[in-house]
């Protein structure tokens, strides 16, 4: 089940985090967020994206996304990140920002993300960092950087680098 922090609000997004993303996308490319809750990281992956897939299983969170996000190059799919409806092999990045630790099967959603992703792509895991009292999802779910990539750990993908980002770790990862 979601939490109600993830998408309650739209929230604070820092600079290092938007740029991050941002210069990650190729221009005019294909974008999805998985676990997208009410949609806030849309319209930055929208400033340079052609295509954008906001997924959420939380049909609430997923209409609150579309009622902030009005761009035709935006699809909302009302779906479980680990079974998607994203065609194989067409997206250039993913982003997951504080939802990885919510997903009930984490090898699944791992395995989805090396299907739509393009050879080449990323995937950007973005999560609170453990111990932290900030804002966010509770301390004892929170994941560490060895803890995501565990998930990652395929001949499918290459992990690339992890981010310290202040009060998250970016967690990127390229598909072979």
């Amino acid at each position: 089940m979601r939490r109600m922090h993830h998408y309650m609000h739209h929230g604070y997004i820092s600079d290092e985090v938007a740029k991050l993303i941002v210069s990650n996308i190729p221009q005019n490319g294909v974008a999805a967020d998985l676990g997208c809750g009410s949609g806030r990281f849309c319209p930055i992956l929208l400033s340079k994206a052609g295509r954008v897939y906001c997924v959420d299983v939380d049909g609430y969170a997923i209409r609150m996304a579309k009622d902030y996000v009005k761009d035709e190059r935006a699809i909302f799919l009302n779906e479980d990140a680990s079974s998607t409806s994203i065609p194989s092999g067409t997206v250039d990045l993913v982003i997951m920002v504080n939802s990885f630790h919510d997903m009930e099967d984490k090898a699944k959603v791992a395995s989805e993300i090396g299907r739509i992703l393009k050879p080449g792509g990323l995937a950007i895991v973005i999560e609170s960092k453990p111990g932290l009292t900030i804002p966010g999802p509770p301390p004892w779910i929170r994941m560490k950087p060895e803890e995501v990539l565990r998930y990652f750990n395929s001949e499918l993908f290459k992990p690339v680098e992890v981010k310290d980002l202040g009060n998250f770790n970016a967690i990127i990862i390229r598909r072979t």
